[in-house]
């Protein structure tokens, strides 16, 4: 009768400890996984923004004989939008890696890696720096020296491994680098006019003003004068035609 109950106490333990698929040993791992472990400051993985300038390309000359070629720009006011973006990333600052007991963790020169995030331990922060392993990192100060015991991400946690590393050679280390990128933008805002030859006796004139929600599209304008000498408005420019071709116009801005 004793032995029944042993089987089925066995039974009952066995019965508690899955739930489908679902064994409780996972989630008491973890529980016990968080007195082990710690927080991790997730870095965002895309660039940040940095700042945003705005840079406007002029090609006003007032009162200047000037030349366009049939299909170019005699006049042009354009806005770009310059994104600056800033990124953490460490590089290794020659050959060599971390050795221990397991699987080394090893890296080329200037090999480029992102940063993970951060971590604090014993009132010091350390960045995480992934290796080749799936889900285990190094720890490196701010100075790119390596800490003696790797991690591995776990739950969203790290947890330090047992087995320390040393460096290899010996003076091994990473170089802080902050990749600044810069991205332009298409025209946003701004208008450009050009000259477009002739057609049916007249001189013909493209005016486009550039999309004030960004890209290089916009309001399309095609205006027609006659093919002749004279002082013409083109909506807030005021042009001086001195002589003009199918191949080309000769022009003064006299303002806009």
């Amino acid at each position: 009768m004793k032995k029944f109950a042993v089987v089925l106490g066995a039974l009952c333990l066995s019965s508690c400890l899955y739930a489908g698929d679902v064994s409780v040993w996972d989630e008491r791992n973890q529980f016990v996984e968080r007195f082990n472990s710690y927080p991790i400051e997730f870095f965002a993985q895309e660039p940040l923004l940095l700042k945003t300038d705005y840079i406007t390309e002029n090609s006003r000359r007032e009162n200047e004989l000037l030349t366009a070629y049939t299909g170019y720009s005699m006049l042009s006011t354009k806005t770009f939008r310059k994104d600056y973006m800033i990124s953490d990333k460490v590089y290794a600052a020659m050959d060599g890696g971390m050795v221990g007991v397991g699987a080394p963790f090893m890296f080329k020169n200037n090999e480029e890696r992102s940063i993970i995030g951060q971590s604090r331990i014993d009132n010091e922060d350390f960045v995480l720096v992934p290796t080749d392993l799936e889900s285990f990192v190094l720890l490196v100060r701010r100075d790119g020296t390596v800490y003696d015991f790797p991690g591995q991400i776990r739950h969203k946690r790290l947890v330090l491994l047992d087995d320390p590393v040393l460096p290899t050679p010996s003076n091994f280390h990473f170089k802080p680098v902050t990749v600044t990128q810069v991205e332009s933008s298409k025209p946003e805002m701004g208008f450009d006019l050009r000259y477009d030859g002739i057609n049916n006796g007249k001189m013909i004139f493209n005016y486009m003003t550039y999309d004030p929600n960004g890209g290089a599209t916009g309001a399309f304008e095609v205006l027609t004068f006659p093919l002749k000498a004279g002082t013409y408005r083109i909506n807030t420019i005021v042009l001086k035609v001195v002589s003009a071709s199918r191949e080309k116009i000769d022009y003064m801005i006299l303002n806009y």
